[in-house]
């Protein structure tokens, strides 16, 4: 192995690093922009709608007044 091999395989394993950490952000990104679409849309049911999915008014107001960042998958 020659010693100019050794920086070029660091840098490769440095560009995957940074190459999963930007995919982890975008994924992380697009998952709060989902959750908060759909916590404005739980605002928006009405009390039949609710009732049709098996949510209470209660429920639906707690859920979508949680920030968007606050995930349930997360537990």
């Amino acid at each position: 192995m020659s010693l100019y091999a050794l920086p070029a395989a660091r840098a490769s394993r440095r560009d995957r690093g940074l190459q999963k950490l930007a995919s982890v952000t975008v994924a992380r990104l697009l998952r709060w922009h989902e959750l908060a679409r759909q916590r404005r849309t739980l605002r928006t049911l009405d009390d039949r709608m609710l009732k049709d999915i098996g949510v209470t008014r209660a429920d639906a107001e707690r859920e979508a007044s949680r920030p968007f960042w606050r995930d349930a998958l997360d537990l």
